[in-house]
């Protein structure tokens, strides 16, 4: 008869395949919760696109109010009169 000798598990009586599944679940959650957690980096490039779109539409009214304050100082200052609409 042969002899049959039973291994012990080294960790609470669990196979070595067992432990790695669980290792890799508890990987995978982590990194779920690293993705739900973590800011998009679309809402970052959404900001900086607006902010940008803020920066160029205040740079373009900064300059139309220069060039009227040009035209007040030099007297070059026109007045145009629309006809009425009906």
């Amino acid at each position: 008869m042969k002899e049959q000798r039973e291994e012990k598990s080294p960790i609470f009586g669990t196979a070595i395949g067992d432990i790695g599944v669980v290792v890799i679940a508890a990987l995978c959650t982590l990194t779920l919760f690293l993705i739900l957690f973590q800011p998009s980096p679309f809402e970052k490039l959404e900001k900086a696109q607006a902010r940008q779109e803020k920066e160029r539409i205040l740079k373009k009214e900064a300059d139309r109010q220069r060039k009227i304050d040009e035209a007040v100082a030099t007297g070059e200052v026109s007045v145009g009169i629309l006809p009425k609409k009906h």
